[in-house]
């Protein structure tokens, strides 16, 4: 499932989900149970750099290991990054992806890396 993703490598124990949830500030019965499904949705509607970004900070990375990871050189970029990821993900229709994604865990469909 997620094993391979850049989301397992830098919090494996944390669910996605609950992240998320803590993000739009609701209840985590309100995301989707299909974490797959969840991080494809977010996949598809950030860029990487968007993404690892996202889950650094999740990870608990702070700014300065955040550039070091990502071989960021310029303050005023991971700034204008991070504004760019904190806006796509409070879209209305990621949100509202994540919170209708498909529940069924019996999916064939695996995320492609």
């Amino acid at each position: 499932m997620l094993e391979n993703s850049i989301w397992f490598k830098y919090n494996g124990d944390t669910s996605i989900r609950a992240t998320l949830a803590a993000f739009y500030k609701c209840e985590t019965s309100q995301i989707s149970n299909n974490e797959v499904e969840i991080y494809n949705i977010l996949k598809r509607n950030m860029t990487k750099r968007e993404l690892k970004l996202y889950v650094l900070q999740v990870a608990g990375f702070d700014d300065v290991a955040i550039q070091k990871e990502m071989g960021i050189e310029d303050e005023k970029v991971l700034e204008k990054l991070k504004h760019t990821s904190n806006r796509k993900l409070r879209q209305d229709k990621i949100r509202q992806a994540v919170k209708r994604a498909e529940n069924d865990d019996s999916d064939d469909e695996e995320m492609g890396e």
